[in-house]
């Protein structure tokens, strides 16, 4: 995982942050997620990830709609699990650089 700030938060404090957008490409397999802020860091930052092997985002709103992240994981073995506010969760498989 790359941060393109130094004050990007980490996974652990990702709660409320406002996704705004997700970049995947395919040729180089690498993933950006933009967020717009957190309330401990307002300004924009990017999670970037490399060698993405899987991505799923599911937009099925059971919760309602939200762009807001409910919690943010590291499960293992490169799968990073994104619980949105909205009962959506979003895995991205990769490489942490």
């Amino acid at each position: 995982m790359i941060a393109t700030q130094e004050k990007t938060p980490t996974l652990d404090h990702l709660h409320d942050a406002t996704l705004l957008a997700i970049r995947f490409d395919w040729a180089t397999r690498t993933c950006n997620f933009d967020f717009g802020g957190v309330p401990q860091l307002l300004q924009p930052f990017t999670i970037a990830f490399a060698d993405v092997t899987e991505l799923v985002i599911p937009a099925n709103w059971l919760w309602g709609r939200s762009v807001s992240v409910l919690d943010a994981r590291d499960t293992g073995a490169g799968r990073y699990e994104f619980e949105m506010q909205t009962g959506d969760t979003i895995v991205v498989v990769g490489s942490k650089d």
